[in-house]
């Protein structure tokens, strides 16, 4: 071949080369942070905060749970995000240290229900119920949609991981708006119908998304 055809060759294929937009984990963040936080003050709004939060006081048990779900959640969805950027050997295993953390509510609650107190165990089963946990998934659905979003326009190299990394960011975010809508300070009914959001979610994640996210 001769250098001009070459020259030609190359001149061709340069001309059908177009910019491409770095992706940032920023712009991801900030998705997710509309998701999470604009679901939440919708709901908020429609059905009103729990009443102590009028006061600026949530009880210490409610705070507890709370701030593990936010902490599962955060780290599950900036593992996420990673998942949607180009590289070769990141570590997106970050979220599982969260999660561990949240295996502290159903332990405890197990403690709960064996020791003398039959109140939390009837409370879990007279208070919301399925509502708080109905209410939980759908509320994550601002998150996962998100989540998704990104990843589906990078197509991560696990789609089965992320799909369960989606699930739990999003089980996570909507565990915490429920928190700011159920009045409950009962482990038992926390646990059950708050946190249990986690895991449906992220079986549901499983299920559904990684044919989603492949090209």
């Amino acid at each position: 071949m001769k250098d001009a055809s070459i020259d030609d060759l190359i001149d061709g294929l340069a001309s059908d080369l177009k910019p491409v937009r770095p992706r940032r984990v920023v712009r991801g963040s900030l998705w997710v942070a509309a998701g999470w936080l604009g679901v939440g003050a919708v709901l908020v709004t429609l059905f009103g905060a729990r009443h102590d939060l009028a006061a600026g006081v949530m009880p210490p048990l409610s705070m507890l749970a709370f701030w593990l779900l936010a902490a599962a959640g955060v780290a599950a969805a900036w593992s996420a995000l990673r998942m949607g950027l180009p590289g070769v050997g990141r570590d997106y295993g970050g979220w599982r240290w969260a999660v561990g953390a949240l295996l502290a509510l159903p332990l405890a609650a197990v403690f709960v229900s064996f020791g003398d107190a039959h109140g939390p165990a009837e409370t879990a089963r007279r208070g919301f119920d399925i509502h708080c946990l109905a209410q939980g998934v759908v509320s994550g659905l601002g998150v996962g949609a998100a989540l998704f979003l990104w990843l589906k326009a990078s197509a991560p190299t696990s789609p089965t991981r992320a799909g369960w990394v989606i699930g739990i960011a999003a089980g996570a975010a909507g565990a915490t708006i429920v928190a700011l809508l159920c009045s409950s300070d009962d482990l038992v009914h926390i646990t059950l119908w708050h946190a249990s959001a986690v895991p449906f979610s992220a079986i549901a994640g499983r299920l559904i998304l990684p044919r989603f996210l492949r090209w």
